[in-house]
């Protein structure tokens, strides 16, 4: 391993890192509570509260249809010209949103760390 310039204190350092590393992934999937529901919403108005954890296929309205499989969700069809919202592709995290302007529809995983919590605190 001298030959290439890397000491024992080296490996050792890496090595701390690592565990460093996994011991916070870890803590942070344990101590952050999973997504609970999916919020859709057409015209800023709730029309459905759908749960996260139970795959189904939601139409709303007329246009836009939604999938929750896996514990995340996708827009599976969409009567927009664009549709932008069906490229958003999957969603899995509390606070993440597809947005479908020309229709009016909002798909928001809720749940878990609140979308507006403090990341730090300082004073």
């Amino acid at each position: 391993m001298s030959a290439l310039g890397v000491t024992r204190g080296d490996m050792l350092l890496i090595a701390a890192l690592l565990t460093l590393c996994a011991v916070s992934w870890l803590l942070i999937r344990v101590l952050l509570p999973a997504p609970r529901y999916v919020a859709v919403r057409v015209d800023g108005a709730e029309v459905a509260r759908l749960p996260l954890d139970t795959d189904t296929v939601y139409t709303i309205s007329d246009g836009n249809t939604i999938e929750i499989a896996g514990g995340g969700v996708r827009m599976i069809a969409a009567d927009c010209p664009d549709k932008i919202c069906m490229h958003t592709g999957r969603i899995t995290r509390s606070g993440q949103s597809i947005v479908c302007v020309p229709n009016r529809v909002t798909v928001t995983i809720v749940g878990g760390r609140s979308a507006d919590a403090y990341d730090v605190q300082t004073g």
